[in-house]
């Protein structure tokens, strides 16, 4: 039971810390926080489940756990997979671009907006299709791609070969489909 309270304990404070430091900090790539975040919390867990009485000072006997490794695990592996849930639920739900959309019209409230006016909130100052623009210059500083700006043309690289191909096999096993 010491792992379970510790690790909720601790989670709420990522949560916390983690809204704290993306409105102080304000980083382009909110990564930038949660990742270093999560390990600063995994070495909180370990420091506050070591340095702290077995019982937690009001635990009963039949609460505290036995074999201490079992207990520490299982606290560890609940703080892993709540951070994982929540970082998913970041991306999957601030990131997502129908989100993104939504919000647009959101503000555009009560009138609405035009499909134009929605497509060009998209748009970057030199006139650059903003969901591509970002993107492809993505992949190509990971080593995905390689973009040949006097063509036009974007090429794989062998890393990006074997990544396209392995979620290309990835799909169909699942029987995903081809779409992205």
């Amino acid at each position: 039971m010491k792992g379970f309270l510790i690790s909720g304990s601790v989670f709420v404070l990522y949560v916390l810390g983690s809204m704290l430091f993306s409105h102080i900090l304000k980083p382009v790539r909110i990564s930038r926080i949660f990742v270093p975040g999560l390990i600063l919390a995994n070495v909180g867990y370990f420091l506050l489940y070591f340095l702290t009485p077995e019982n937690l000072g009001f635990l009963g006997p039949a609460w505290v756990a036995h074999p201490v490794w079992l207990d520490v695990g299982y606290g560890c592996l609940l703080l892993f997979l709540n951070g994982h849930s929540y970082i998913d639920f970041f991306f999957g739900f601030n990131g997502g671009f129908s989100m993104s959309l939504m919000l647009e019209i959101l503000r555009r409230e009560p009138n609405g907006a035009e499909l134009d006016e929605i497509v060009n909130c998209y748009k970057g100052a030199n006139g650059f299709d903003k969901i591509y623009g970002w993107r492809l210059p993505r992949l190509a500083d990971s080593g995905m791609i390689r973009i040949d700006y006097t063509t036009g043309t974007c090429v794989l690289t062998q890393t990006g070969r074997r990544v396209a191909k392995f979620a290309l096999f990835c799909k169909r096993v699942l029987n995903l489909g081809m779409g992205g």
